[in-house]
């Protein structure tokens, strides 16, 4: 019986991040270009590519600025943007932050390189958990 409620648990644990996938609603850029996954239960504005939770205690924003085609320039502008954030993940195709945004709120902020193009994300959360706030922002994707 203890062998099968471990089992059973592992399976939970590890089926997590799909089954948060599934259950998701996509937002896309304004540009079409870009998206993430957020929980079902959050109100999407698709015309400017930002969601909120129900309780309005997070948020994200997801775009592809015109004007930064490169992650590298992506990197800079928000090392100085984000002066409060260390950076977690820095590659030649990904760029991660996570601390407090500008205005002082708890977020996680991710860049992605695609042809000609860079996503960006920033999760500002007050409420959920820094687990949760990754999720979103790892789910980063160019748009189908």
């Amino acid at each position: 019986m203890l062998k099968k409620s471990v089992i059973l648990t592992l399976a939970t644990i590890a089926a997590s991040p799909i089954l948060f996938a599934q259950a998701g609603k996509p937002v896309t850029s304004h540009d079409g270009s870009c998206q993430v996954s957020v929980p079902a239960s959050w109100t999407v504005n698709g015309m400017f590519g930002i969601a909120n939770s129900a309780d309005r205690t997070a948020n994200v924003a997801v775009s592809s600025p015109l004007r930064t085609p490169s992650l590298e320039t992506t990197k800079k502008n928000a090392s100085m943007l984000y002066s409060n954030d260390k950076v977690t993940k820095n590659t030649a195709s990904e760029f991660q932050m996570e601390g407090l945004s500008m205005n002082n709120k708890p977020n996680v902020y991710r860049g992605i390189q695609l042809n000609g193009k860079v996503c960006i994300v920033e999760v500002i959360y007050e409420s959920g958990t820094l687990d949760d706030a990754r999720k979103i922002a790892e789910s980063l994707k160019p748009a189908k």
